[in-house]
């Protein structure tokens, strides 16, 4: 599915490393933003052999490093692989584009994440709503995690393969999508409704909440469903990419076998 128009990055130095063997593939694969150079260390090269055909076919310069080059960039601890890449900041998707694109979909599948600030988490929810099939992710501009280095590397590659967006007006968002289709529904360990008693074929749009606060409450009361999900009695509660990744599945699995989905309130 082709990627809406996107907006320059902010906040962002110029360049980025990114590393390791699958996201500099997902990286030239998916060309969403332009590779400077890749340094491959050089007794790792024969391992690398498709990624190098890669940078070779889209006119990427390769140099050859010994490995305390990549320590002195990366840091010791780095799980490079043997390969790096200089890349241009990735860029933000059009908020506005973006929701149009999902509701020319009639499943389409949006995720909005609010006061997330670990980037591991993150990364994971973007790499969980890629594998889900949505039509992008939205971040709330105001205390949430924005594109850095650090989820683009816990993302392992996806962030090249989904559209981010920065929604300055996230609750007003939600009401705009209910008015056009969607269903909204917001993970809340308190929710009355439980996950799998949802109806979430058609267009939905997934509301994820910070780690320990949850999104604020003026989005929570936008959504028309507070989704839970049950752990054990000793365990507070999922991590918020888990309890992301086990809502945007359980779409999934409804749009598979739609005659199995459970309508909830609402």
């Amino acid at each position: 599915m082709p990627h809406p128009p996107a907006s320059h990055a902010d906040g962002l130095d110029e360049t980025e490393v990114v590393y390791g063997a699958h996201p500099v593939r997902e990286l030239l694969e998916a060309r969403r933003r332009d590779v400077e150079r890749l340094f491959v260390l050089r007794e790792r090269a024969a391992s690398v052999g498709r990624i190098l055909r890669a940078a070779r076919e889209a006119g990427v310069p390769v140099s050859y490093v010994e490995r305390q080059a990549f320590a002195r960039r990366l840091g010791p601890r780095a799980v490079h692989q043997g390969i790096a890449a200089l890349v241009a900041p990735l860029p933000y998707a059009d908020a506005d584009v973006l929701a149009r694109t999902a509701t020319a979909d009639p499943c389409g599948l949006l995720v909005l994440v609010d006061r997330v600030e670990d980037a591991g988490n993150l990364g994971a929810i973007l790499r969980t709503a890629a594998a889900a099939g949505a039509a992008g992710v939205l971040l709330s501009a105001d205390g949430t995690v924005g594109l850095t280095p650090g989820v683009a590397r816990a993302a392992a590659g996806a962030v090249e393969r989904i559209p981010v967006a920065r929604e300055p007006r996230p609750s007003w968002r939600i009401g705009q999508l209910r008015a056009v289709g969607f269903r909204s529904v917001v993970l809340d360990p308190r929710g009355d409704v439980p996950w799998d008693r949802l109806d979430l074929a058609g267009r939905l749009v997934v509301v994820a909440g910070g780690e320990s606060r949850g999104p604020r409450p003026g989005i929570r009361d936008a959504c028309e469903t507070r989704a839970a999900i049950p752990v054990a009695r000793e365990v507070e509660s999922l991590n918020v990419a888990v309890a992301t990744a086990v809502l945007l599945f359980e779409a999934v699995r409804q749009r598979r076998r739609p005659s199995l989905a459970i309508s909830g309130p609402g």
